[in-house]
């Protein structure tokens, strides 16, 4: 009996002693809860590093690329810095951007510039510089060409706790995008297609659907066609180099071609227009040809898109009078 006695004491406290361990977990976990939800300023964000403890409203946010600073301003937040490379020369942002300052170009980010500014988030997808950016201020790395346009901009929305603007912004956009399909339905053939050539002083690029220069709104948005080879080519990586030799191939089935010309590419671009290839284009022949201005047409948010679909929309109307 007494065997028994001393035995069941003992399990009964090994069972207080667990049962106590567990409660003073508990309640551990619950301050911890608490002082947040107490505090209310922080959350937690999922990224491609783990989660990161964010504000739950940013006030002072740096873009430490060029890609996502549409997608801020979109959301309605204006950024304190921002990486410069081509975004002030964009005449959709300039007078978006009054008071932002440079932190330098995607390539050479100022961590002292950036530091200066005392940022409460910044948002990159550079792996390279994401270490020394979450030293500064929690950073969240967004992996750049995971998202299209629209998930990207509910992404950062989400980010910055302006789900609702983001998801606004984007239904206005959308809308536009319906009014603007109807009116081309009017004078474009169902089948229409459209090719986009970019020349630089070495070489001629041909994009897709996913690279921008209007690719995003006019094959996916406003619903035409690639010429087949081009779609072959630009498929996989949303571009493709080609020889000037090869102009006809790609672009003889085009019944509207979209030009650019980088920096530099001016005498490429009038060895190109001088030749036999180009001139005996069905497109050129009908002068059915868009010069697009690089600034314009690099980035592909909701406010840079908007901005191009009236461009493309005026382009394809001026050409069928």
């Amino acid at each position: 009996m007494n065997k028994w006695n001393n035995y069941s004491l003992a399990m009964l406290c090994l069972l207080l002693m667990v049962l106590l361990s567990a409660c003073s977990s508990n309640q551990a976990d619950s301050a911890i809860n608490e002082e947040d939800s107490k505090d209310g300023s922080v959350r937690y964000y999922e990224s491609e590093k783990g989660n990161v403890e964010i504000p739950l409203e940013p006030s002072r946010v740096v873009v430490a690329v060029r890609d996502y600073v549409g997608d801020v301003l979109a959301a309605g937040v204006k950024p304190v810095g921002i990486s410069e490379t081509m975004v002030f020369d964009a005449p959709y942002y300039q007078d978006r951007l009054d008071g932002v300052e440079s932190v330098g170009e995607d390539t050479a980010i100022s961590l002292e510039k950036i530091t200066s500014l005392n940022p409460d988030l910044i948002i990159t997808y550079a792996e390279d510089s994401y270490e020394q950016l979450s030293k500064i201020a929690p950073t969240v790395l967004l992996p750049y060409g995971t998202l299209d346009y629209e998930e990207r901009l509910l992404e950062i929305g989400n980010i910055l706790n302006k789900e609702q603007e983001a998801e606004q912004r984007l239904e206005q956009y959308q809308e536009k995008v319906k009014e603007k399909k109807e009116q081309l339905s009017n004078i474009l053939e169902q089948d229409a297609k459209v090719a986009i050539i970019e020349v630089t002083d070495k070489d001629l690029y041909l994009f897709g659907k996913t690279y921008g220069r209007g690719g995003e709104i006019l094959y996916n948005q406003l619903g035409l066609e690639q010429p087949q080879k081009v779609e072959e080519v630009t498929e996989a990586e949303g571009w493709a180099s080609i020889s000037q030799e090869t102009i006809p191939e790609y672009l003889g089935e085009a019944d509207y071609i979209l030009m650019g010309v980088r920096e530099q590419g001016s005498d490429r671009k009038a060895e190109v227009q001088s030749s036999k290839l180009w001139t005996e284009l069905p497109a050129v022949k009908e002068g059915k040809v868009y010069e697009y201005d690089l600034d314009s047409f690099y980035f592909q948010d909701v406010i840079a898109l908007d901005y191009q679909l009236d461009l493309l929309v005026d382009f394809f109307q001026s050409s069928e009078k």
